[in-house]
Parts: structure tokens; sequence; C-alpha cells
């Protein structure tokens, strides 16, 4: 716990050590696409790291459904109990600029926490219906700029002793929740990663280049790790994490 709260802290207060590398780039590699879904799967991370401060501070929330969500103050979240009409039983916390967890008084954006709240839920059972084998998942909802809201899911690579990973589930939901526009899901069957020495080996063999949940994947382990690859379609990009300098690059290779 200890080292995956260090991870978080890292990640949260340093995104500039992001150091993007496209020597031989691999036919089909799309190098501002792939800086996006960087972005995606940090955010992933960040959203993580907001539910694990909440419960850092309150034991009492270890259990419950989350909402996060950022604003100018920061982030909130939102512990509870998912129902289609939104939150119930909710309890609110604020994490400020400096990673300061307070549980707040007054509720804000209630509207939005709804929309958030039935989307997942709205998810939940869609996601169920898959059937997908896995000991636990994460999950995430996002406000786009159209306003539509995404929930992703993916499993959680360290629910056991294995680092799986594979799935990627995600649904695009009207504002406020309640209609799916669209859907999209990569791989249905959970896979483990291969382990080598101090390397983590992942594979998405049908893409032409990393997926947001193998880069977010990377993120979560390459302290356990200092060097995860990736191999899709034409090439691999690893992930190189220097741990005295706790800085971390990317290198892209063509097969």
């Amino acid at each position: 716990m200890k080292k995956y709260l260090l991870l978080l802290v890292i990640l949260v207060l340093l995104p500039s050590v992001i150091i993007a590398q496209g020597f031989g780039l691999p036919p089909g590699f799309d190098l501002k696409q792939f800086q996006k879904n960087e972005e995606q799967a940090l955010w992933f991370i960040k959203y993580d790291s907001m539910i694990t401060r909440v419960i850092t501070f309150d034991r009492n929330m270890t259990g419950e459904d989350f909402v996060c969500f950022q604003d100018k103050k920061g982030w909130k979240v939102v512990a509870g109990k998912l129902d289609s009409i939104g939150m119930i039983n909710a309890t609110w916390f604020q994490v400020d600029g400096k990673n300061v967890v307070s549980k707040m008084k007054k509720r804000t954006d209630t509207v939005l926490v709804a929309s958030l709240s039935r989307a997942i839920y709205n998810a939940n059972k869609l996601h169920a219906k898959l059937n997908i084998k896995s000991t636990a998942w994460k999950k995430y909802a996002r406000v786009n700029l159209d306003l539509t809201i995404t929930v992703t899911m993916y499993c959680d690579p360290e629910a056991s002793g294995d680092v799986w990973y594979g799935p990627e589930c995600a649904w695009w939901y009207s504002a406020d929740g309640t209609n799916l526009v669209t859907s999209k899901v990569i791989n249905q069957a959970p896979l483990i990663g291969g382990i080598t020495r101090n390397a983590l080996n992942l594979s998405c063999p049908k893409e032409r280049m990393p997926t947001i949940g193998t880069m977010w994947v990377a993120f979560r382990m390459m302290q356990q790790y200092p060097e995860v690859n990736i191999v899709y379609k034409t090439g691999t990009s690893t992930l190189y994490y220097n741990t005295s300098s706790k800085t971390y690059s990317w290198q892209h290779a063509a097969n």
C-alpha cells in the first residue's frame, strides 16, 4: 500500500516528468493520439489516487462506491451507494491542490454527481451482461467536451498475485447519465502480464499502438517493474522508470 501511494503522489505532483521518445515510430503509430491516450491514462491514475486519499483519511469509506470530478479548487470525491437516481447516502470530500483531504459540509454540483452516478450505475448493468471473469474492477466516469459522460472499466491489475489486464470497457452516456450513446469493448478475456526479471510484458496484438488500458497498467505497475513493454501489431512501446530520479520515459520501436 505504501509503494502504491508513493506512485500516486509522483504522478499527481510531477506530471512534467513525461518524456515521449519517437525514434523509428512503428507504421500507423500516431504520436499525438498516443499523447492524448497518455493524458487519459494519467487522469485515471489521479482519479484512483483521490479515492485512495479519501479512504486513508476516513476508513469508514472503504467498500463504498465513488464518483470523482475536478474543479478550480482541486478534486471532489463523493462516496456512497450508486442508485438509478444517482448517489444515495453520500458523503462529500474535497482534495485541494496540496492533496489535503477534508470533509465537505456544503454539497456542490449535485446535478453533476447525480449524472455521473447514474452513468456508472447503468454501465454496471451492461458490464454484468458481458460476463467477464475478473476478481475486481476499477471504474471511472468523466464528462467530455460535448457533455456526454464516458464510463470506463478495467480489471484491477493488483487484485491478486498476478498482473491482470486486457478487458477495456467504455460506455458513452447522455449528459444526464441515462441514455446510452455508444460503447466499445477491447478484449473480453482477462490476460495475465508476462514477467521477466524486472520487466512486465503486456500485449494488444490487434492494435497499432498501446491502448489506454495497457498504458494505465504500465503507469500503475512501473515502480514494481521499472521496464514495461507493450507489444502491438506493428511495434513495441517501452515505459522506463528511473527509481533514483523518479522520472519515466517512453521509447517506441517498429517490429
